[in-house]
C-alpha cells in the first residue's frame, strides 16, 4: 500500500507492508477471472445474436409463406 507522502510528517501506524508477489499474484487471478467473464459474457452475446437471426428467419418464412397463400387464392 502506497502512503501519501504529508507535507509535515507522515504517520505509518497503520501501514501495513505486504510482499509484491503477493500482490502480482492477487492481481493475476484478478485478471484470469475477468478474462474468463469476459469470454462467458461474448459468448452469451454471440447465443442471443444467433437467436435473434433465426426468430427473424423464422418470422420472414411465416410472412412468406402467408403471401404465396394469398396468391394462391388470387389465381
Amino acid at each position: 500500500m502506497e502512503v501519501p507522502q504529508l507535507p509535515v510528517a507522515t504517520d505509518y501506524k497503520d501501514a501495513i507492508l505486504i510482499k509484491q508477489d503477493v500482490i502480482q499474484e492477487e492481481n493475476q487471478e484478478i485478471i484470469r477471472r475477468g478474462d474468463s467473464k469476459v469470454k462467458l459474457m461474448n459468448s452469451i452475446s454471440d447465443f442471443k445474436t444467433g437467436l435473434k437471426r433465426v426468430r427473424y428467419q423464422k418470422k420472414k418464412l411465416d410472412l412468406e409463406i402467408l403471401d404465396f397463400e394469398e396468391r394462391a387464392k388470387d389465381v
